[in-house]
């Protein structure tokens, strides 16, 4: 017997079941505020007539089955081998807790009812509460079994034990919700004001099962092969992060079921989809193919999520206007993002629900095909150098690449490639619709607006290596912007020419920029004027010294407006720019290329500017000037032009 994954409502748990919680689990310790959380979200769910889904879902449950009639005996004593081997028996590795509050809440309200088990059976369609028994806290089972509403005005601190403790906290808990905040809740939504109108809807959601239309609670239930693994090794991997449920696990358990394929092989082989799998998984693990595809500082658990995300999506957004479409992708990612509702596994597991057969594996095939389909798309944008630096700037941009899919997938059969390099762009130019000239015909943006300012640089950089990368039209992967070191540095705006404000405060500093100063600026310093730094130095005077050096250096302050402009920016990996802080050029100058050449990686537009490429002239390496500013806006505006919108 393999792994299983199955959805489950609460409804179809109450059969009577038996649970078995394991000595190496701790007690029952949920606090009042979970309790409480638990029960808002059922009542507001249960209150909302515009939810999205039919269910309110909870957290995985972990389970093994148990049918060694032996251990059967050993785990359950004292109930008949025959209701055993009847309602079924599981050992819980994970989801105790939940299973517990959720006993405890059935349990009060079908007591508000008046009602016992055998009521229970008659009145809901034979629903059974499920039997929870602990290894090590026989008694606990007792005591659940036993609770009823006198106990409520029982002094919870003489409870006989610290489990009998927080089960009788959390019971006395649910009433006293019930009773204050439940009625406020159902008052906001003007339903009926006495607490049978608080109670009921909840009881209804709990006893609603998969096909009920006014609404359920479900979970997803992990079942473990009984004869497989170890249950202690699986629950410690739980609890020290080793073993997440992501979506990609519960797909991928979705997928590789042995019912899902046949001995022919007529539409795929399992072997044939694990081994897929496999390469999709270590080709995503590459951070160099990782970030083309997300925004920085963006990672999954399972990266393989990602391709699964992208299906879910294209789906729900197939039937949406473009115009409509950011819209409707805020409200998905949402949804998404909310680990209770589990909606990329549940679309999956809702288009294999109810299959079997030929129809089954069919359905298996066809959407294995859509996944190595969407991968394959994304491997050939990855091989194909200025598709990869568009997608991989829009990425960082914030955009989602399911708009790329969308559009690739409508487009005419016989559209080039170069019209879909022409939609990225124009993609590009949505990004920098803010970025417009000034009057001096220079793009007009300042250091305080980084976001865009880091998306211009961003984008010219990208564009420079296009450039080169048109010229030669090579598949070659020198022609490829590196994201992953984008992704794996600290980024900077950095000032080409040190911003004014940035000032040394410490005396040690500044005596060391001015060695630093002194030994780069060499003997472009006359004696006469070398005599006067030194002679400021000797008396600490060192502002004064540091003026003068930068007045020997041609660096003398320029107006805060343009030093602040795009003018004076560009991007810089946050090590480099520490290691020179508000040096003078040179200097400045002098590091980059040391960094340059020992390995480090230092963006083509970056490069130029230190390089000096912007200096018609040529005749000064070792300032940055006004001149030099200008000239760089020009550069950078000339190069953008295509992705500027007018301000018309």
């Amino acid at each position: 017997m393999r792994n299983s994954i199955n959805q489950y409502s609460i409804g179809d748990l109450l059969d009577g079941r038996f649970f078995y919680i394991p000595a190496y689990q701790r007690g029952y310790r949920w606090t009042a505020k979970q309790v409480e959380d638990l029960l808002r979200d059922l009542l507001c769910f249960a209150n909302n007539d515009k939810k999205d889904f039919d269910f309110y879902c909870l957290q995985p449950i972990i389970a093994r089955p148990i049918t060694d009639i032996d251990k059967m005996h050993t785990l359950f004593q004292n109930i008949p081998l025959d209701t055993l081997k009847a309602k079924g028996c599981w050992e819980i590795i994970d989801g105790q807790q939940r299973l517990t509050t959720l006993f405890l809440l059935y349990k009060y309200l079908m007591l508000k009812k008046g009602w016992d088990e055998e009521t229970l059976f008659e009145e809901e369609d034979g629903k059974e509460l499920f039997h929870i028994f602990y290894a090590t806290r026989e008694e606990s089972s007792e005591f659940l079994q036993s609770l009823n509403l006198d106990i409520l005005s029982s002094d919870t601190s003489k409870a006989s034990n610290i489990d009998h403790y927080h089960i009788l906290e959390a019971f006395k808990t649910i009433d006293r919700w019930i009773k204050t905040s439940g009625k406020e809740i159902n008052a906001r939504y003007k339903l009926g004001k006495g607490l049978e109108a608080v109670r009921t809807p909840i009881f209804d959601l709990l006893n609603g099962m998969r096909d009920t239309k006014t609404g359920s609670v479900q979970v997803l239930w992990y079942e473990l092969a009984e004869n497989e693994g170890n249950s202690i090794r699986e629950f410690q991997k739980i609890n020290t992060g080793k073993l997440k449920l992501t979506d990609a696990e519960l797909v991928k358990g979705l997928f590789l079921q042995s019912k899902n394929f046949n001995q022919g092989a007529k539409f795929i082989d399992q072997n044939l989809l694990a081994s897929e799998w496999e390469m999709i998984e270590n080709t995503l693990h590459s951070n160099s193919f990782w970030y083309f595809l997300q925004k920085k500082g963006v990672d999954m658990a399972n990266r393989i999520d990602l391709i699964f995300t992208l299906i879910y999506k294209r789906h729900r957004l197939s039937n949406i206007p473009e115009e409509k479409r950011d819209e409707a992708l805020t409200s998905i990612d949402k949804e998404i993002q909310d680990p209770r509702k589990s909606v990329i596994f549940r679309f999956f597991y809702d288009m294999f629900e109810g299959l079997q057969g030929n129809e089954l594996q069919k359905k298996v095939a066809d959407i294995w095909d859509e996944v190595m389909t969407t991968f394959r798309r994304l491997d050939d944008w990855f091989w194909t150098p200025r598709i990869y630096n568009y997608i991989g700037l829009l990425s960082q941009c914030g955009e989602d690449l399911v708009n790329h899919l969308i559009y690739y997938d409508n487009k005419l059969e016989d559209s080039s490639q170069e019209e879909f390099i022409t939609y990225l762009k124009d993609r590009v130019k949505f990004q920098l619709r803010s970025v417009h000239k000034g009057e001096d015909g220079i793009i007009n943006l300042k250091y305080k607006q980084r976001n865009l300012v880091y998306k211009t640089l961003l984008t010219l950089n990208v564009h420079l290596v296009n450039m080169q990368n048109t010229k030669f039209n090579s598949v070659s992967e020198v022609y490829k912007f590196p994201f992953d070191v984008l992704n794996e540095q600290d980024w900077d705006i950095e000032h080409i020419d040190s911003f004014s404000t940035n000032k040394l405060k410490r005396d040690d500093d500044k005596r060391e920029w001015i060695n630093t100063a002194l030994n780069d600026l060499g003997a472009n310093i006359p004696d006469e004027e070398r005599r006067k730094v030194d002679e400021f130095v000797e008396n600490t005077n060192f502002d004064e010294a540091i003026s003068l050096i930068k007045k020997l250096a041609n660096e003398e302050e320029e107006d805060d407006e343009v030093k602040n402009s795009i003018c004076n920016l560009t991007l810089l990996d946050s090590q480099t720019n520490r290691s020179y802080g508000n040096s003078l050029f040179c200097t400045k100058r002098r590091i980059i290329i040391d960094r340059l050449m020992k390995g480090v990686f230092i963006p083509i537009g970056t490069q130029y500017v230190f390089s000096k490429l912007y200096d018609p002239s040529g005749t000064n390496r070792s300032a940055w000037r006004e001149e030099d500013m200008i000239n760089y806006g020009t550069h950078i505006t000339e190069l953008l032009e295509e992705y500027l919108t007018s301000e018309d």
